[in-house]
């Protein structure tokens, strides 16, 4: 998630922020329901603070991810 902020803030190279969305990806899959409800939550957090242009991608990462919050 320090990844996701940074990249709101600082901007990030498409490389870098897939790598960052695929190690996501993998520990959304060891998580249990609760976790991702968690994991929805934090996000929430974010976008609330992004780029208005980025709030929707934010949001809808767990979607992007096949992943159900």
């Amino acid at each position: 998630m320090a990844i996701l902020e940074d990249a709101v803030k600082f901007g990030m190279d498409s490389h870098s922020a897939l790598n960052a969305l695929e190690s996501v990806g993998f520990e959304l899959d060891q998580m249990d329901p609760s976790e991702r409800q968690e994991f929805a939550e934090i996000l929430e957090r974010v976008a609330a603070s992004a780029d208005p242009a980025l709030q929707e991608w934010i949001r809808n990462i767990p979607r992007s991810l096949g992943i159900d919050s």
